[in-house]
Parts: C-alpha cells; structure tokens; sequence
C-alpha cells in the first residue's frame, strides 16, 4: 500500500513535472488551499488562536520531559481496567506484538481506522504478510487501498483523486458500473461495502489523538463514524499510539481539541470525539469483555523527547495544517516527495 520514493533524480524530476503537467490536481489543491485558509480565519475567531497555541505548546513540552512517568500510570490505570498495555521499541517490535495478538484470539479479518503510526511502521503489509486480511474503513483509506496506494495527506488521503478516478476504482471492485456524476450513490456505494467488513472483522485496529494518563484512556477524532464502529464491534480492539500521544489529563486533551479540528478541516469539532477508558462489553467474549490492546511506540521517541531542540516536533497534534498551507504541497500534492 505504500509509496515507493523515486530512485534517482531524473525519477524525480519526471513525477515533479507530471504533476505540474496534471491540471485536475493543481485545481483541486489551489481550490482547497484557498477554500480552507478562509474557512480556517473564519473559525479561528471564536477563540484566542495564539493563546491557545502557546497552551497547547507548553503542555506537550511538559508532556514530553515526563513521557516516562506519563506511560507508568496510563499503563497501571488502564491494565486495572482490564486493559492490556504493550510498549514497542521499534516498528518491528510493534508489528510483531500486533501480529501475535490477533493469532492468539484466533483472528482471521482486520478491520482498520486511519492511523498514521500504522503508516510508519508499515502496519498493513506486515499483517498481510502473516496471512491476515486487512480492511482501511476510513473511506479515503479504503479508496488508497484499492489503487494500492499510500496517503497523501494526512487528513484527508484521498485528496488528490477525482470522482471519475473513484467511481472506476468502484465499479472494478464491486463489478457493477458506477456513475461518477452522483457522488451520493458513490457513498452508499462505499458504505454497503464496507459495513461488510465491518461485520466480518475480528479485530480493530485504531490510531490515537491522544492518551490520557490519569484516566487510562485512548481517544479517536474522526468525521465519518468509522473509527468507532471499528473500536466497538470486533470482539478485539487494538490501538496503537506513539509515545507522543501521551498527556497528563482530559483538561489538555480538551483542551487540544479546540485547535486539531479547526486547523485540520476548519470545524469547531468534529463528528465523533471518543474516549475509551478501560475495556467494553462485548457479547461475543465469553466474559462479556472486549479484549482490548494498547500498543505504544517508541520507534526513536524517547531519543528525540531528550534533545532540546528537536523534541519541539511533539508539539504537533497531528491536523494536517502545515500540508494545508505549504506552497510544495499546492503545487504537486503529497505523493511526489516519496
């Protein structure tokens, strides 16, 4: 599913240009770049933007130089709510401990939320790899999955695609011909497909905007509704989250919350905001309780947090703002770098 980068600099050169040369992407780009600044000033003005940024800056740097003792209470508070918590040092690390729970409930379907820690450590060839079927329900996900493709934005992973592109991805994978002038039936479309594998799933796999410490909990921001039907009905919930994720209490979370999803699609919040602390029912377990898994990442995290200068990179809450506003991205979008 991912992206290979380009071998040489001639490689490069020619997908720069085609890029350049493909007028329905630079249309498409110039069309949200311009669209999203607006609706983001717009949507800013409710709230002290730069006070909230400094807020956010401080409680993330503090978050980072306590990443240790942060992790030790989200682990005991969650395994006393029957949660299960992992900590991998490295993307193999993660893989493997991932694999190994779902071979242990006798998993055979996955069924994923967007994650993009999943992405950085190359989550969905490992386990095709171990023999699982692995499903994105995220619908621009699912739309990259067809084409065998990787994300090219982190918000919105199928930003540089057209419906006509869409509705030929659709009609390959459902064997009926679609029509790319209604969209409306394109997501139905969609949503026939995947609450198929919604039900199929064995095992769920999510990301995390953040994990709070004092409550053992894990959160999901999303729009579509995906994240919570994969984090509810498999009888196994895995979510992965880097050590980064990791804040003291709800009051920063929430707190982060009035910036991500303005900088991220210009919304005051969006659809679904979900703290899941500790492991839900779930008929289809023989206690009634969901198994339910934690995986935290380390992958050089904690080498960075110690570095006084590149440990600012935890600041980020991962909206997407810097590809929203980058004058590269505009012109050629995110598949080109690699």
């Amino acid at each position: 599913m991912s992206h290979t980068a380009p071998k040489t600099l001639s490689d490069y050169r020619k997908d720069i240009d085609s890029a350049l040369e493909d007028s329905f992407l630079r249309r498409t780009l110039d069309t949200f770049a311009v669209a999203y600044r607006a609706n983001r000033e717009a949507v800013f003005k409710e709230v002290d933007e730069r006070g909230l940024i400094k807020q956010i800056a401080d409680a993330k740097d503090d978050a980072c130089k306590h990443m240790e003792e942060l992790y030790e209470q989200f682990r005991r508070v969650a395994e006393e709510r029957g949660v299960h918590v992992h900590r991998a040092a490295t993307a193999e690390d993660a893989n493997r401990i991932i694999a190994s729970i779902a071979r242990e409930n006798n998993v055979k379907r996955v069924i994923k939320s967007k994650s993009m820690t999943a992405e950085e450590i190359q989550l969905n060839p490992y386990l095709e790899k171990e023999g699982f079927i692995v499903d994105e329900t995220d619908l621009g996900e699912w739309i990259i999955q067809l084409r065998h493709e990787g994300p090219s934005h982190m918000v919105m992973p199928a930003i540089h695609l057209s419906r006509y592109q869409v509705a030929d991805d659709f009609t390959k994978e459902t064997g009926v011909k679609q029509d790319a002038e209604d969209v409306q039936r394109l997501v139905k479309v969609a949503r026939v497909q995947l609450r198929r594998k919604f039900i199929n799933g064995d095992m769920g796999i999510s990301g995390c905007n953040f994990a709070v410490a004092e409550m053992g909990a894990v959160s999901t921001v999303t729009n579509e509704g995906n994240a919570r039907m994969v984090t509810t009905l498999p009888r196994v919930h895995v979510a992965i989250a880097g050590l980064d994720k990791l804040v003291p209490n709800l009051e920063v979370a929430l707190t982060a919350l009035q910036v991500l999803p303005r900088n991220a699609t210009a919304q005051r919040l969006t659809a679904y905001a979900t703290f899941m602390a500790g492991a839900g029912e779930c008929g289809a377990c023989e206690d009634n309780k969901k198994v339910m898994h934690v995986v935290f990442l380390d992958n050089g995290r904690t080498e960075i947090a110690r570095d006084p200068l590149f440990s600012q990179i935890f600041r980020c809450v991962r909206c997407g703002a810097c590809a929203n506003v980058c004058p590269v991205f505009r012109l050629v979008g995110g598949h080109k770098m690699g």
